[in-house]
């Protein structure tokens, strides 16, 4: 977050220093301006054109810098959620498993989908007769959009990772990725015990 400030501090400090250029340059044309006033007055203002056209570009690179960069404090957010849904008894081992839940934004920022540290939705397992468990590695799903604080929005959740028939325990989890799972702040989970085995064509 630190490098994206700098970057956006490189950028303001660049556009400030190309205005002042211009300004001295304008005032420096004006002070030299000479007989052929008319001339260097048509050939300044063509200038003072060109220089606002390059000023309002280089404004529009700072205000989308600015716009896209997410300065939330997430190590220090209240984070939230409300996790609704049924997960069926029996999936398949050989097959995408498709379960919709509805989801709820009860923390104080907002769940962006298009940013460095994006909210999915994804799932732990642990088996119960087999050995076969995941708690990070499991396949990750979306939100269509930017889940604004006390917004609920519908997902689909994939569950395609496990292939060894057996029971199990099925845990629906958010993941603020490169920094928390939403359970380890509390968070509570959308949990079932699941039979998987492999399904027919």
């Amino acid at each position: 977050m630190k490098q994206n400030s700098k970057k956006v501090k490189s950028i303001i400090l660049s556009f400030l220093l190309l205005v002042f250029t211009f300004s001295v340059m304008f005032t420096a044309s004006s002070c030299f301006a000479g007989s052929d006033s008319g001339i260097n007055a048509n050939t300044a203002a063509e200038e003072d054109m060109e220089d606002a056209e390059i000023s309002d570009e280089i404004e529009e690179e700072v205000v989308e810098a600015v716009k896209s960069e997410d300065l939330t404090d997430y190590d220090n957010a209240n984070v939230g959620a409300e996790i609704k849904g049924a997960i069926p008894g029996f999936l398949c081992t050989n097959k995408d498993n498709i379960i919709t839940v509805e989801v709820k934004n009860t923390s104080d920022f907002t769940w962006r989908v298009d940013s460095r540290y994006p909210v999915k939705i994804a799932y732990h397992y642990y088996g119960q007769d087999v050995d076969a468990n995941d708690y990070d590695g499991t396949s990750r799903s979306v939100f269509e959009k930017d889940v604004e604080p006390g917004e609920t929005a519908k997902v689909d959740v994939l569950v395609n990772d496990i292939t060894q028939p057996g029971n199990y325990v099925l845990q629906i989890d958010l993941v603020l990725e490169g920094k928390y799972w939403f359970s380890s702040k509390g968070v509570e989970m959308l949990e079932s015990p699941v039979f998987f085995s492999e399904c027919g064509q």
